[in-house]
Order: C-alpha cells, then sequence, then structure tokens
C-alpha cells in the first residue's frame, strides 16, 4: 500500500478535500463510479445497488435515492453475513450523496461524501487484489488531480463521459479478452476517439460501425457489429 492511499483511508480531511472538489452535478457519477470499480468483483450485486445505478444515470431520479438508501440498509440488515460489508456500507453513502445532490428537502448529512474515498479503499481490502485496489484509487482521485473541473461543470461532465467511456470498451468492448490480465491502458488510444464521436452527435449505427473496424483492422479480430451495436447503446447511455 502506498502512503497516499493510507492517507486516504485514514485521513478523513483528505477525503473531505477531495469530495468537495467536485461539483454538485457531478458527485452522483462520481460515487457511482467509485462504487461500480466493485461490479466485476461481486458474484451477485444486489438489486438494490443495480437500481442505484439507473438512478444515479438519470438527473430527475436523483431524488429516489432517498427511498433507495432504505433499501440498501435493509439488505444489509437483512444479511448480516453478507460480505464485504464496507461495499454495503459505500453504496449507502453512494446513495446519500445521489439524493443531496438532488436539492431536495431532509439531506442526509453533509459529510457523507467525505467518506466515500476511505470507505471504498477499505472495501478492496477483502478482495486483496492490487488492480482493484489501484482502479478504485484512481476513480477516486479523478477530479482532484485538475482543480479547474470544480468551476467548470461542462468540462468536468466530459471528463466523467471520457472516463466511462474508457471503462465501457476496457470492461465491455474488450474486443480481444485480456482485461483480466492486460496493463489497464490496453484500450485507451481509442477512446479520444470514440469520445470526439459521441461529443459530435453521432448515432449507434456511426459508434458500432467504428468499434467494428478497430476490431478487424487494428486488432485482427472479426467480432460482430451486433455486439458493437449493445456496446453502442452503452456508451450513449453514459451520458
Amino acid at each position: 500500500m502506498t502512503t497516499e492511499q493510507y492517507d486516504i483511508k485514514t485521513n478523513i480531511n483528505i477525503g473531505q478535500e477531495i469530495f468537495e472538489n467536485i461539483p454538485n452535478d457531478i458527485r452522483p457519477g462520481w460515487a457511482g463510479l467509485v462504487l461500480s470499480r466493485f461490479d466485476h468483483y461481486i458474484k451477485n450485486i444486489p438489486t438494490s445497488i443495480s437500481e442505484l445505478y439507473q438512478i444515479i444515470d438519470d438527473k430527475d431520479r436523483w431524488k429516489e435515492a432517498h427511498e433507495q438508501f432504505t433499501k440498501i440498509r435493509v439488505f444489509g440488515l437483512e444479511n448480516k453475513n453478507y460480505k464485504p460489508e464496507n461495499y454495503l456500507r459505500l453504496a449507502e453513502l453512494v446513495a446519500k450523496v445521489t439524493y443531496n445532490a438532488s436539492g431536495e428537502p431532509a439531506p442526509f448529512d453533509s459529510d457523507s461524501g467525505h467518506y466515500i474515498a476511505s470507505l471504498a479503499l477499505k472495501a478492496t481490502e477483502y478482495f486483496d487484489d492490487n488492480r482493484l485496489e489501484e482502479e478504485v484509487k484512481s476513480t477516486i482521485l479523478l477530479f482532484n488531480r485538475n482543480k479547474k473541473f470544480k468551476d467548470n461543470l461542462t468540462a468536468a461532465k466530459d471528463f466523467l463521459l471520457y472516463k466511462k467511456i474508457d471503462d465501457i470498451l476496457w470492461f465491455d468492448w474488450d474486443p480481444i479478452g485480456i482485461n483480466d490480465i492486460a496493463p489497464r491502458d490496453e484500450y485507451q488510444g481509442y477512446v479520444p476517439e470514440i469520445f470526439g464521436l459521441v461529443k459530435a452527435k453521432a448515432d449507434r449505427q456511426e459508434i458500432a460501425n467504428r468499434l467494428h473496424k478497430l476490431e478487424m483492422e487494428n486488432m485482427g479480430m472479426s467480432g460482430t457489429i451486433e455486439n458493437c451495436l449493445t456496446i453502442a447503446d452503452k456508451i450513449l447511455k453514459a451520458q
């Protein structure tokens, strides 16, 4: 464990600084992204957490996160032996942050987001996987490394979208089938082009065609346009 990771785990002031550097409208997306680092490690993601992702993706539904917090809490109470417990606690914090960002009355504690960084890193300990720990740390620090995002909502939204596209290409597209063994940057060279297509309002067919062409011409893979259409849908939904 690096000194930086240790400090984030133990010093709540660092968690506060990280969280408060993120614009309010970006906080649910960032928190959900941190939580989603565990998706490929949890065998059966609780329905209450899967539903939370859907709420995060739709700003008009953020107010529903209060009820979703209750569902996650109830799941934990009914499944006292669920492991890792810190994963459920993290999901509760993500729900709180999402509801607070909605601006609805009776918000949760304003410092709820301060604990996300610490708890996320603690949750990785259960899996004892360096790749997961590095992925979580990298996501936690997404906005902390560039202070301009705090006052530039458009840039922050674009940066979050860029990261989501990077994730989709790595976790879902992965045409070579190496995301469990290869370096994390294997497909990152393709992210700028796909991001550019999304920003240019390309439709699902255009994005899918480009992905399929990359598979065939750059990687020597056959792939299928049907799968690329599925990936294109995920990319467009990430906006």
